[in-house]
Parts: structure tokens; C-alpha cells; sequence
């Protein structure tokens, strides 16, 4: 089956009361641990890359964006469950355009330090080049605090969700712009599993019954699996996960380095795939832990129509 329009992604989802998840790579073995899990348990995926870092200025090595769309689109075009890319939340609006022409089938930008006028021009932009383009493009009206890469310094406790964003607003964003899908504001936050958050799901109902275009989740890292189940079966019908997958990584990595110890064989540690491969290691805590969260999105098994 493999490359399919990220609507119809969506369509499926509704039809059948799921949640596809972006699981967010940032190299080749991330990239690799995803599709795996997709495969392993026969459900429809977004892979692709962050754009908060790659362009990012203070970057030790800026790489070129095709590599990894040429990266992305060659693990795409080999799986054989329902699946597209994406080259998410990025604030450098030359970085998104330019992604549409790499071949992205889904693209988004997000600018904190935009006001709401500026975000909405400057989205409304990259949809009319994405469309052109057969890509999509999904966008938010406010970006979630600490959007930007940082952990969000707000600190609503738990039990208190902090209150969801205007539905006037939403609605409004997404008729002038155009977008293709809808990042919901919904009380999360970017604190990257550091605690849990609770969610404005009044918000989210009724949401679900005014915008249009499906609804996306951010954030799911510090979101216990009771509140990610109602808010698939609110309407949520995309969640993003980043942060999680890097804690496992690293955490398989230090864990595979400190039992290599000072005696090591430095061509099976690194790259040999073999059993004491930290990379591989860390390979497959992605994988997973990405299979727990498909099962709990309830995807799996979703691949056949």
C-alpha cells in the first residue's frame, strides 16, 4: 500500500474512530525504528523530521533538507502499510517552502514570537504553494508554550488543565488559511514527560463539532494513556510523539555504553547490528516503545481498508 495523501490517512481514521501517530525521527536508526513498528504491527504511520533544529542558527552543521526528505521518502515508498511524511513545526518559513518542493507530503510552520495576523499570512502562503504541490499542510493559530524546543516554564498542576484556546479563533484561522488539518490547543504543553497533563476536553468537544479538518494533538509525551484515549474518541485524529522516543533512545544508549565497558570492540559497539551495537540498542527501544503507542492510539492493525 505504502505512500497515501495524508486525507486520506485522515479519512480512514474517522471513518474508524483511530489515531495515526507522527512519531518524530532525527536520524537514520529513528527513522528505520518507526517503520518497523509500523510494519510489526500493521498500522498507518507519519514518518518525517522536526524542523525546530535542522535550520536552527546555532547549529554546529546546517545539512541539506533533501537529504532527509530523499531519506524520508525512500522508507516511505518501501513500507507496505498506509503512510506519508512530514517536515513539522518549523518557525523558518524558507525551510517549509522549501520542504515542499524536497517532497514532504505534509508540512508545517509555527512561529511563536508571530502575532495571529502574521501566523495566519504566512501560513495562508505555504498552503497556496502546497496545494499546488498535491502536499498538504496542517497548522495551529497559537503555538503550545515551550513549541520552540525549550520545556514550557508554565506550570498548571495537575487535575487543572489550562483552558483551551478561542473556538472563534480556531474556526476563523482555519477558513482564512486554508490548512489541511488542525493542531489543537486543548490546555497541553510542552514539558516533554517531565509530568503529566491534563486536557480541556470540553474545549475539544466541541472543537470537534465546529472546525472542519481533522484535529491534531501535540504534545502526547506528558499525556497519560486514559486522557489519549478520550481524546481519540473526541475527535483527535493525529498525535505527534517526540519527546518519549529520545528519552528511551538515550536511555538505551547509556545504558548499552556503560555495559560495553573499557575492553570493547569498537567495530561491534558501533554499527555492526549485532547484539552489542549500542545504535542498535537504541533502535529498538524506539521500536518498542512506537508499538505501545500505536496500540494505544488504536492504529494497529489498521492497515488493510
Amino acid at each position: 500500500m505504502g505512500v497515501m495523501p495524508f486525507s486520506e490517512l485522515m479519512d480512514d481514521a474517522e471513518k474508524r474512530g483511530y489515531a495515526v501517530g507522527y512519531f518524530e525521527a532525527w536520524n537514520m536508526e529513528s527513522l528505520f525504528a518507526v517503520a518497523d513498528a509500523a510494519e510489526c504491527t500493521g498500522s498507518p504511520v507519519i514518518l518525517g523530521f522536526s524542523g525546530i533544529y535542522l535550520p536552527h542558527r546555532e547549529r554546529i552543521r546546517t545539512d541539506d533538507l533533501r537529504h532527509y526528505a530523499s531519506l524520508v521518502l525512500s522508507v516511505c515508498r518501501g513500507l507496505s502499510v498506509p503512510c506519508c511524511s512530514i517536515f513539522n513545526e518549523s518557525s523558518n518559513f524558507e525551510w517549509v517552502m522549501e520542504s515542499i518542493d524536497a517532497g514532504f507530503h505534509l508540512v508545517m510552520f509555527t512561529d511563536e514570537h508571530l502575532d495571529y495576523q502574521e501566523q495566519t499570512a504566512k501560513v495562508s502562503a505555504i498552503v497556496r504553494k502546497a496545494h499546488s504541490c498535491s502536499s498538504a499542510v496542517e497548522g495551529e493559530s497559537s503555538p503550545l508554550p515551550g513549541a520552540g524546543g525549550g520545556a514550557a516554564r508554565e506550570t498548571a498542576g495537575e487535575g487543572s488543565p489550562r483552558r483551551g484556546e478561542d473556538i472563534d479563533r480556531a474556526l476563523e484561522f482555519v477558513t482564512h488559511t486554508g490548512i489541511d488539518a488542525f493542531a489543537v490547543d486543548i490546555g497541553q504543553v510542552h514539558v516533554h514527560g517531565r509530568r503529566r497533563v491534563d486536557l480541556d476536553f470540553n474545549t475539544l468537544t466541541e472543537m470537534k463539532k465546529r472546525i472542519p479538518v481533522p484535529l491534531v494533538l501535540h504534545g502526547a509525551s506528558s499525556l497519560g494513556p486514559d486522557t489519549i484515549r478520550t481524546a481519540i474518541d473526541l475527535g483527535i485524529r493525529k498525535i505527534n510523539v517526540a519527546s518519549s522516543m529520545k528519552r528511551v533512545y538515550f536511555d538505551a544508549l547509556r545504558t548499552g555504553c556503560r555495559e560495553a565497558g573499557d575492553e570493547y570492540n569498537p567495530y561491534e559497539i558501533i554499527g555492526s547490528g549485532l547484539e552489542k551495537d549500542v545504535l542498535m540498542k537504541g533502535r529498538l527501544a524506539i521500536q518498542n516503545h512506537v508499538e505501545d503507542l500505536i496500540k494505544l492510539f488504536g492504529s494497529a492493525g489498521k492497515s488493510g481498508g
